[in-house]
């Protein structure tokens, strides 16, 4: 029960079902089971390298000045209107209110910020368990 939570919370679903997949070749009373088995390990097998080859295609573009030129020009004026929205709150509405975003901006202000946060969480988060593993402080 925990390792199946385990691996779902680090490799999703693809991980999950790739293990009930393997369960279900060893618990395979015939062939035809087997078989059966192994054709969906296959395909999950496909899945997961079609991921990992899109997560390489996004690393690798991450590398690049013109990756992060559009996100810059989106995040940036988010954060301001977010600060913006902090600040007035903070000092009890005194400051010229903040327009509310339309709803095809606010969508996109959503992606945004989701990602910043899952982001910098996540990058928290690996070096924590990247000094666990080394060991420094």
């Amino acid at each position: 029960m925990i390792l199946q939570w385990i691996l779902k919370w680090v490799g999703g679903d693809l991980a999950t079902a790739l293990t009930r997949a393997y369960e279900l070749k060893l618990r395979a009373a015939n062939d035809a089971d087997r078989i059966k088995a192994d054709v969906s390990i296959k395909a999950l097998e496909a899945q997961m390298e079609a991921q990992a080859a899109s997560a390489t295609v996004v690393r690798e573009g991450m590398q690049h000045k013109a990756f992060w030129v559009p996100w810059l020009i989106a995040a940036v004026p988010c954060a301001g209107w977010f600060g913006w929205g902090m600040m007035d709150s903070a000092f009890g509405g005194s400051l010229p209110d903040v327009a509310a975003l339309p709803p095809q901006l606010k969508e996109y202000a959503d992606i945004v910020f989701a990602n910043i946060f899952y982001v910098g969480g996540g990058v928290a988060g690996a070096q924590l368990i990247a000094k666990a593993i080394g060991g420094r402080k």
